[in-house]
């Protein structure tokens, strides 16, 4: 097997070697799945979203030396004490709370778009009736003028 290069590649393999899901861990983590895929898997990984994974799966402090420089090799040996990285209801119930609140929060900011742009719309209405009513009057001066000068002439 060729030497892995980066963190995010030893990542992957952790959670291979774990049979944890990549979309459990980018929702467990709050990393995004970007960040693992392409040019982003071989960026590096900021301090804070290892300390996050840290967090998430403390499992891999055993690993740490080998999850930053690839030297020795992954324990695979699981505690069955440690987290369990499976859906639960509470976790489902945080997300949908926090699901809610942002889509409350996007409805609210879409009505206040919405009441903006209908004023602007009627402001913008009644700016063309304004323009409209001095571009008439505007002409009906020009027209008289016009009728004046042709009578002097």
């Amino acid at each position: 097997m060729d030497k892995i290069q980066t963190t995010k590649e030893r990542i992957l393999i952790f959670l291979e070697k774990n049979g944890i899901k990549k979309e459990s861990f980018y929702r467990e983590t709050g990393i995004s799945a970007s960040n693992f895929k392409g040019v982003g898997l071989k960026s590096d990984l900021g301090v804070d979203k290892l300390a996050r994974i840290l967090k998430v799966y403390p499992e891999l402090n055993d690993n740490v030396v080998w999850l930053i420089t690839g030297e020795g090799e992954l324990s695979t040996e699981v505690d069955n004490n440690k987290k369990d990285h499976q859906n639960d209801d509470l976790y489902t119930s945080d997300i949908n709370d926090k699901i809610g609140d942002l889509l409350a929060n996007l409805f609210a900011q879409y009505n206040t778009q919405d009441k903006s742009l209908m004023f602007l719309q009627s402001q913008i209405t009644k700016l063309e009736k304004q323009y409209s009513k001095a571009i008439s009057e505007q002409n009906k001066m020009l027209n008289e003028i016009l009728s004046e000068m042709k009578a002097t002439k």
